[in-house]
């Protein structure tokens, strides 16, 4: 099975990307989480076995504090 390559475009509260960027950082399935410049505040980066491991993955990353609203990428 190939894996799947994603990233999450993330906008977050004020005050609080930092935060975030680590919270996001310590899911399961996340390589990388970066706080960036531009209209998105962290971007994400995991690689996960399958699509089914998607849903997991987001519920997660809705589930941080300050995580306002997400755009998820998946790598083709």
């Amino acid at each position: 099975m190939v894996p799947v390559v994603v990233y999450i475009l993330i906008r977050v509260e004020a005050g609080k990307v930092w935060d975030v960027a680590q919270a996001i950082g310590k899911i399961s399935g996340v390589d990388r989480s970066n706080v960036v410049t531009g209209p998105y505040d962290v971007i994400a980066y995991a690689v996960l076995p399958s699509t089914e491991d998607l849903r997991q993955l987001m519920e997660g990353v809705h589930s941080v504090d300050g995580v306002n609203r997400t755009e998820t990428c998946i790598a083709i």
